[in-house]
Parts: structure tokens; C-alpha cells; sequence
């Protein structure tokens, strides 16, 4: 082949190069476009993007929709933190969260020394009916560490049980001393039962959980039970103020029974009030003697000293109570992170 043939010839080839590698991206680009068409028809088939696409404004309207809903949810979260920022407060001053009494047994030892002191003080003596009187042998439900001190992985869940309890019987307290009694009764609280610490198989130092505690998504949730005797006055007052409580309690059981089972017969507080009526009705004439006008007195003594009827069936009416209340607490939404400011509701 002479010089000019073999040029052509690789012209030739060159340019078949050529039109073949435009020829495979021009193929490449066109199976991109169909395929972006193809994601497009499959997405206009789509019920809700159909209805996006057809309505005026399109997908600029739909935007602006997203947007005010994403406020109307940022507004709806500030609303339900400013709901339980108390309660997630309330399970840090419980928890003695950063305080070395909830971490060192021999501190929180002396901790519940001094509250068990502290309330002591405050409740009456038997035969005092004004206020809360404690059992001889009540301490907080924590008897068995009356003695000797806690393990110190048990610390941090034992530093809530003697906070919780201590909110409990202060309740109770006030509940008492604030009630309008129509005849004062003898309020005994008799035993407190928090959620009892062991040891989970298997669990690691400091890892223990109360027994009758449970968590879930963030909430704890334990439970505490009283056995107590007052009058239905203080129950009401009592189960009002722990549904009132910046911290969150709530009553789960609660078993009632009155000492006044069953209601006395109609002979016997006729009895208590019948008079003699010869006695009250007589009036010494003139002349009687002095012995049937001092006779005449003794009736009417004997009458006044009767109680009246409401005294006889209602003033010695007594509840034995027993009542679960479980506090729950909310954890930080997210650790590290401030939560909203609000007031509870």
C-alpha cells in the first residue's frame, strides 16, 4: 500500500473509534433519561404525589405545608416538656443526682438517719388525733438497714427509695394537719413498703435495679405501698395532694375497709338517748321536797352528758387503708442536652 492509502486507511479507523464511543455514551446518556423517566412516571403514579402535583401551587405549596408543620411540631414538643419538666426534676432530687450521699453508702446511711429523725419529730404520740402518728417500729421501709449499711452498688437505687419515701410520709403529713375533720381521728401509719434491691443474676457492680422497678423508653416506675388507718377526710386530702405533687405519683390499688362494718341496731342508740321523761318533765311544786328537785337535776345531767347522734355514728368511723402509689420518673430526653423550661400543669 502506498503512503497516501495507508493514512486513509488509518483515518478510516479513527474515526469508526470515534463514532463508536460517541455511539455507546449517546446510548448510556439516553438509558439515563429513561430511566429518570421511568423514576418519574413511577413516582407521579404515587396516590400522595399525584394529589401534590395536581393541586395549585404544586410542590411549592406542599413545602411551605411541610414547613409550618415541622413549627407546629417543634411548638408541640416545648408543650409537652414544659408538661413534664417537674417530673423529669423531680427524678433528678430524688436520684441526689451529682450528691455523694446517693453514691457513698456510709453518707446516705447517715442521710436516712437524720430523715427518719426528722419525721419522727414531726408526728404525734399515741392518743394524739391531730397528727400523723408513726408504728414503733416504722423507718421508711428500710428496717433491714437499721443496722448495718447498704452494698455500694445498691446505693444509687436505695438514695431514690429513702427520697421517695420521705415525699410520701411528708404527704401524708400535711394531708393530715391541713383536713377538716368534723370529729378529729387518730391517723396511724403503720408500714411503708418501697421497691425491694437484689441483685439481678449476672449483673455487674453498680448495676443493680430495684426489684419492683421497671424501665421503659426513658421512664422509670416504681412502686410503693402504706398501710394506714384515718379518717375518709385525710384519704382525700392525702390521695389529692399526690395527684397535685410536682413530682409524679400515682395511685394504682387501694383497698379500703371501715371499722364500722356494720351499722348499729336501732334499740341500742335508742338507748342512748332515751330520758326518764317523768324526770325531765316534772317540775317541783311548792312544797315538794328538796330530795325529789335534786332528782329532778340528776335527770337533766344524765341527759346532757349523752353524746349527741352524730358523735354515735359517725365519730369513731376509722379506714384501714392499704394504697400503691408508684412514682414515675422521666429521664433527659437527651443526655447532655438542656431541656425546655416550663411550668407544670
Amino acid at each position: 500500500m502506498s503512503k497516501p492509502q495507508i493514512m486513509a486507511a488509518a483515518g478510516g479507523g479513527i474515526f469508526f473509534l470515534l463514532v463508536a464511543a460517541l455511539g455507546w455514551f449517546g446510548w448510556s446518556s439516553l438509558g439515563d433519561t429513561q430511566g429518570q423517566a421511568q423514576a418519574l412516571a413511577d413516582r407521579k403514579v404515587k396516590p400522595e404525589l399525584a394529589a401534590i402535583l395536581s393541586r395549585p401551587g404544586g410542590a411549592g405549596a406542599a413545602r411551605k405545608e411541610a414547613v409550618e408543620v415541622g413549627k407546629l411540631g417543634e411548638e408541640v414538643s416545648k408543650s409537652e416538656e414544659a408538661l413534664v419538666a417537674s417530673w423529669r426534676e423531680g427524678l433528678v432530687q430524688a436520684s441526689g443526682e451529682g450528691q455523694p450521699w446517693s453514691q457513698d453508702a456510709n453518707q446516705w446511711k447517715d442521710r436516712l438517719i437524720a430523715a427518719n429523725d426528722r419525721l419522727r419529730k414531726r408526728a404525734g404520740k399515741k392518743g394524739d388525733n391531730s397528727r400523723v402518728i408513726l408504728a414503733d417500729d416504722f423507718y421508711l421501709g428500710l428496717q433491714e438497714f437499721k443496722q448495718q449499711n447498704p452494698p455500694a452498688a445498691q446505693v444509687p437505687g436505695l438514695a431514690r427509695q429513702l427520697s421517695v419515701s420521705e415525699k410520701i410520709v411528708e404527704i401524708l403529713m400535711d394531708a393530715k394537719k391541713s383536713a377538716s375533720e368534723g370529729y378529729p381521728t387518730q391517723c396511724l401509719l403503720q408500714t411503708l413498703v418501697g421497691p425491694a434491691i437484689a441483685p439481678a443474676e449476672g449483673a455487674k457492680a453498680g448495676s443493680e435495679k430495684p426489684k419492683g422497678s421497671t424501665e421503659a423508653s426513658g421512664i422509670l416506675r416504681e412502686g410503693y405501698t402504706l398501710q394506714l388507718e384515718c379518717s375518709p377526710e385525710v384519704l382525700y386530702g392525702f390521695m389529692q395532694r399526690l395527684a397535685k405533687d410536682p413530682w409524679l405519683f400515682v395511685v394504682v390499688d387501694m383497698n379500703l375497709e371501715n371499722d364500722l362494718k356494720d351499722f348499729p341496731k336501732r334499740s341500742e342508740i335508742a338507748k342512748k338517748f332515751v330520758s326518764d321523761k317523768k324526770s325531765s318533765e316534772s317540775v317541783p311544786s311548792t312544797g315538794e321536797s328538796a330530795e325529789a328537785g335534786s332528782e329532778v337535776a340528776r335527770g337533766s345531767a344524765s341527759a346532757v352528758s349523752r353524746p349527741p347522734l352524730l358523735t354515735v355514728l359517725a365519730g369513731k368511723e376509722r379506714l384501714k387503708v392499704v394504697i400503691r402509689v408508684d412514682f414515675i420518673g422521666w429521664k433527659s430526653a437527651v443526655p447532655g442536652k438542656p431541656t425546655a423550661k416550663g411550668k407544670s400543669t
